[in-house]
């Protein structure tokens, strides 16, 4: 009952004629929205297949004063200088 009222309210406003192009555009739009959620779907796998590389272990220095420091450390601990990645 409620898509005839539904049928009945198109026809209303667009018209007879009018009915093919409603349809296939509705159609397009439809065929567009489950390529791009099917699309957002294998890309989500895809990131998720790929492989968890382990961060490389560097050893950082400082140029200032020589102290090592931590893999992924910026700054010297002990002076404050950039540290310089080996």
């Amino acid at each position: 009952m409620e898509i005839l009222v539904v049928l009945a309210i198109v026809i209303i406003i667009f018209g007879v004629g009018k009915l093919p192009q409603v349809g296939g555009a509705l159609r397009k739009n439809i065929t567009e929205f489950r390529r791009a959620s099917s699309d957002e779907d294998e890309e989500s796998k895809l990131v998720e297949e790929l492989p968890r590389l382990p961060r490389p272990s560097t050893n950082a220095f400082c140029t200032q004063c020589g102290v090592a420091a931590a893999p992924g450390v910026r700054f010297c601990t002990s002076c404050g200088h950039s540290l310089a990645l080996t």
